[in-house]
């Protein structure tokens, strides 16, 4: 299955192969600075494959601190702040906080390169912009649909940026606080890898 987010998301962004749910939390200063937290979870059945010395990696993201600290070795400008894993019956739970010095520097880890996100000026108005997922090569069928509506049933997508200043205009199907600082984006897994459209999010100030 396809990327829909580098490392989760972030993306908008992964390589999916296994069930999961994503919550992305993107908090951009005014100086391009700022912190990404990701929240997933991942089928408990999924979780350790290929997690023995030897095997390849079946899951495409992070499971451990050992992951995340490979992940950002040799990396400069972005940060492991914090890192939490729980379980439960049913699936586990990844909590980490990373800070980043510039998008730039966020887009050069491997994990994060296809997110392409970005800001650009143009006067005075700034725009972010991210690709959340790729449209799939092609067409899903019956017997597709089906079984990504198993395989995905319960598993979200939900996508947070928070803006420096109040988000003049933004992508359809978004929802802005009341100060309009902070842009929110939820779908569900199954509709978001059986897109015939790329989906790009983007919000000015």
């Amino acid at each position: 299955m396809r990327k829909i987010w580098s490392f989760a998301l972030g993306v908008a962004l992964l390589t999916l192969t296994s069930c999961l749910g994503i919550e992305s939390r993107l908090d951009i200063r005014g100086d391009g600075s700022g912190t990404l937290s990701l929240t997933y979870r991942i089928s408990r059945r999924f979780a350790e494959l290929g997690r023995n010395e030897g095997e390849p990696l079946v899951v495409p993201v992070p499971v451990s601190r050992e992951d995340f600290v490979r992940a950002l070795a040799g990396a400069g400008g972005v940060e492991l702040k914090a890192f939490r894993r729980t379980q439960d019956e049913k699936d586990v739970t990844i909590r980490a906080d990373l800070a980043f010095s510039s998008l730039e520097a966020l887009s050069r880890l491997e994990a994060f390169r296809e997110m392409d996100a970005r800001i650009s000026a143009s006067g005075s108005l700034h725009t972010f912009s991210q690709l959340i997922t790729k449209a799939a090569a092609e067409p899903v069928t019956a017997d597709s649909q089906r079984m990504l509506d198993e395989l995905f049933d319960g598993y979200d997508l939900a996508y947070t940026v928070r803006a420096p200043a109040p988000i003049q205009s933004s992508s359809p199907a978004t929802v802005l606080s009341a100060d309009r600082r902070t842009l929110t984006f939820k779908t569900s897994i199954r509709d978001l890898v059986s897109r015939t459209e790329d989906l790009v999010l983007f919000l000015s100030w």
